[in-house]
């Protein structure tokens, strides 16, 4: 069924009036002249057949009428403008998907994003955590942190930091073991002596220990864990020494909660990358992030030992 409704810019100029207590207040706040308020108004009450103020000299006063059309009016009025400010706000919100492994977001992407989000305010960030890669095609995702070579087609791919694993250890650890920071770097055989946790499995650790030309030495088993940034946070709690990727513990090496134990590391042919669809490197909103990421994180991992970085002590 068809509305039976006045005009819309008479029924504001009414109820801006009405509020108000005034055709010139309502004038201002409508930013029109009081002759188009007052024009209004009468064509308003000319749709309706009654009068719906009463006038007094200059001043006016809703009748009965129009204090029962008012009530409606402003509520209709207010809800209209509520919905256009969600619109807008909508409008002017701009959302980047990112895709990371868990132990990259809670380690690197977390503690910095409100960094950010206060360079593009009107940017939200969804988070979601997978270690699968992502299919910029299907999955939404617009950006994404990978560790590997850096080898995926059709994409874009900034090397972020290098992927090698070094024992790293709390300086709690050490103090418990009798270990001083002018002991380090430590041998390999003073190593198998800490206790060892592993992430995933003991050949990691063997495969250091053969790196380090200590193939044959035998080291003290620990737990197992399966998630990188639980076993930095072992270490951090000084539970046991770790064999780790400095490059998730940025933060800890750099406020030494955690310190290399030696400078002999695993080096691979892969790192963390960020990466995302090559059609979409000129996107503004991806160009920022991506700037912004870089210059956050695409910095030397501090890994010499504390006695090269501290030699006085």
């Amino acid at each position: 069924m068809a509305r039976n409704l006045p005009p819309l810019t008479a029924l504001r100029a009414f109820e801006a009036a009405a509020r108000l207590g005034g055709v010139s207040k309502a004038a201002d706040e409508l930013n029109v002249t009081h002759a188009a308020v007052s024009h209004q108004i009468r064509a308003l009450e000319e749709w309706f057949g009654l009068a719906l103020f009463e006038r007094a000299g200059r001043s006016i006063r809703p009748s009965d009428a129009g204090r029962r059309l008012l009530a409606p009016v402003s509520a209709a009025l207010d809800t209209i403008s509520d919905a256009v400010e969600e619109i807008c706000d909508d409008a002017s919100q701009h959302v980047l998907t990112v895709s990371s492994a868990p132990s990259v977001a809670y380690k690197l992407l977390v503690p910095r994003l409100a960094g950010f989000t206060a360079l593009e305010p009107d940017v939200e960030v969804h988070l979601h955590h997978s270690v699968t890669l992502s299919n910029f095609t299907t999955d939404g995702v617009d950006v994404a942190f990978r560790f590997g070579r850096g080898d995926w087609p059709g994409t874009v791919t900034k090397l972020l930091m290098p992927g090698y694993a070094q024992p790293l250890a709390s300086p709690i650890l050490l103090e418990r073991e009798g270990i001083s920071l002018s002991d380090l770097p430590l041998s390999p055989e003073r190593i198998a002596q800490l206790p060892l946790h592993h992430e995933d499995t003991t050949i990691f650790w063997r495969t250091w220990f053969d790196a380090a030309g200590a193939g044959g030495t035998r080291f003290r088993r620990g737990a197992v864990y399966y998630d990188a940034a639980t076993i930095l946070n072992v270490a951090v709690a000084g539970q046991a020494a770790v064999l780790a990727r400095p490059a998730l513990a940025l933060d800890e090496l750099k406020n030494g909660m955690l310190v290399p134990l030696s400078d002999v590391r695993i080096d691979e042919d892969a790192g963390y990358f960020l990466v995302y669809p090559r059609d979409k490197a000129s996107d503004p909103l991806i160009s920022a992030f991506d700037e912004w990421v870089m210059s956050e994180l695409a910095q030397p991992v501090p890994t010499e030992t504390a006695s090269a970085a501290n030699p006085a002590s």
